[in-house]
């Protein structure tokens, strides 16, 4: 008996991980065609490669603003919450300048603030993707749930501009904006289908420890693993590179 109920959970969230892994794939793949679509918009309307430059910066600058802090913040919530919130906001967020557009006036400002609050907000459900993927999976499917979540953003990466060139071709850039926002209602809707707990504790259950802690407590353990601390700098280096690069 006990054996068929291990198999029954195990079954439920190996289905719950392939939900939540399908609507982010369809919401990584919006992200990379407003991406374009957003520097697209940029140079549109400005011509300018120092706009372009301030657009790309508004995306990644909120990293090491604010990464640190929110990554160990989102230990401290229910995460399946968090994320399906998350979501509603990073679309109504990104719908804001596609209604700027039927009214007839798109400041440029508006691209570089839509951009920074979607990028710290996405900094937030990524980190509590990272840490819910280990309560939808066993430990012995663990590294390939991860390497799947993982291979899906440069897969999304690749496919999402492609699509963004093809819709480009037979419809307005707005649209493609309005395709973004509806794959992140998409994803909230994958979210709130799954059944399976983000949280291996319960937030309540946590010891009472400050953000301050948590914090330095993860730079100890990163700064003491040489192989994660390797792994770390490569991680910014790469981020680095990429962020030089669009």
């Amino acid at each position: 008996m006990m054996a068929q109920n291990r198999l029954a959970v195990s079954r439920r969230r190996a289905g719950d991980f392939w939900i939540f892994w399908t609507g982010q794939i369809i919401s990584q793949i919006g992200s990379a065609l407003s991406s374009t679509a957003l520097l697209l918009l940029v140079f549109k309307l400005s011509g300018s490669a120092l706009d372009l430059g301030l657009a790309s910066a508004a995306t990644w600058v909120p990293y090491p603003l604010f990464g640190l802090f929110i990554g160990a913040w989102v230990d401290r919530v229910n995460r399946k919450r968090l994320m399906i919130g998350l979501d509603v906001c990073r679309a109504v967020v990104l719908a804001v300048l596609p209604l700027l557009a039927l009214l007839g006036h798109v400041p440029i400002w508006w691209i570089y603030l839509v951009t920074f609050i979607n990028s710290t907000l996405t900094i937030g459900f990524q980190g509590a993707t990272t840490a819910a993927i280990p309560s939808m999976v066993t430990q012995d499917s663990l590294v390939k749930a991860n390497g799947r979540i993982q291979a899906s953003t440069p897969f999304a990466t690749i496919i999402g501009p492609l699509l963004a060139a093809l819709l480009l071709a037979v419809t307005s850039l707005q649209a493609v904006l309005w395709c973004d926002a509806l794959t992140f209602v998409v994803s909230a809707l994958s979210l709130a289908l799954v059944k399976t707990s983000f949280n291996a504790v319960a937030p309540q259950a946590r010891p009472k420890t400050s953000l301050r802690r948590d914090i330095l407590d993860g730079l100890r353990y990163v700064l003491a693993q040489p192989v994660i601390r390797t792994l770390a700098l490569f991680a910014l280096l790469a981020n680095l590179a990429v962020a030089v690069l669009y």
